[in-house]
């Protein structure tokens, strides 16, 4: 079970009930078997698993399989919802239980949707991983400092301009000592580019002591497990083809019909114009 982390922050906030630790545990057992089992986060049907039960009562658990029942009915009414590309969707992350062998053995259902839910570290960190290498210059330097935040739970940090220049390595740059060109040139396309790229959606706001910008505060929030589902797909694409709609080309016909059509009117004016003419009977 150390190969799977499921990190109950990023179920939810989707979900309408708080997380047990039993339910937790159970998550990580149900993790680990999909791992196992190689079953991608993005399948389209459910999946039937079989987990010994006592796996997934944990240490802790009653050998009697009356906790392991309350849990699963929990995680049966545990609802998760979202909106992916646009589209709504809801689910429960376990659609049907049964505990069977003399309560050896657990039968679980998990819908599509809640998969993904359970494989969603996976996905965040394989993310990452792309972020840090994409990311070049000062949106590196950038995703790197916000990131120490971030793993000290902070939901915002403030810089000073000078501060933030040096850190991203422009402090030497005449040109950028003016706040417009800093941002323009600077700031603009490094959070353009952690926001395309990473796991989280960064908001800059400038912080005035008069009339010149003295400092930079950033705010940054988890991508949701949808968000970090398109990131995960746009990420997977050429360079050229990023955030642009999938366009479905349709083959070009067998034989033109209406080329053909147009030939035999053409012929047939030809035709009576000879006719007409004298040159044809």
């Amino acid at each position: 079970m150390e190969s799977l982390t499921v990190s109950s922050s990023l179920l939810v906030p989707t979900g309408d009930k708080r997380l047990t630790p039993a339910m937790v545990t159970a998550l990580w057992v149900i993790g680990d078997e999909l791992d196992q089992k190689r079953i991608p986060a993005t399948i389209r049907d459910a999946v039937w698993l079989e987990i010994p039960s006592t796996r997934l009562r944990g240490s802790e658990g009653r050998s009697d399989n009356v906790w392991l029942r309350e849990c699963l009915n929990r995680l049966t009414g545990l609802k998760i919802a979202g909106e992916y590309r646009g589209n709504p969707w809801g689910a429960v992350v376990v659609a049907e239980w049964h505990i069977e062998q003399a309560g050896a053995v657990t039968r679980l259902l998990i819908p599509p949707a809640a998969i993904s839910a359970i494989r969603a570290p996976e996905t965040f960190a394989k993310i990452e991983a792309f972020a840090a290498y994409k990311l070049q210059g000062a949106g590196r330097r950038l995703y790197a400092a916000l990131a120490d935040k971030k793993r000290l739970n902070q939901k915002y940090w403030i810089f000073g301009v000078d501060e933030l220049r040096d850190m991203l390595g422009v402090a030497d740059k005449v040109s950028y000592e003016r706040w417009n060109n800093f941002r323009q040139w600077v700031l603009d396309p490094a959070i353009a580019a952690i926001n395309d790229f990473g796991t989280v959606s960064v908001r800059m706001t400038p912080e005035k002591v008069g009339r010149a910008v003295a400092s930079v505060r950033f705010d940054w929030d988890w991508k949701t497990i949808d968000e970090a589902r398109v990131t995960d797909e746009e990420n997977e694409k050429p360079a050229v083809a990023r955030r642009k709609e999938d366009v479905v080309r349709e083959a070009p016909p067998l034989s033109d019909i209406r080329n053909e059509q147009s030939l035999e009117e053409k012929r047939a004016s030809s035709d009576r114009i000879m006719r007409e003419a004298g040159f044809l009977k």
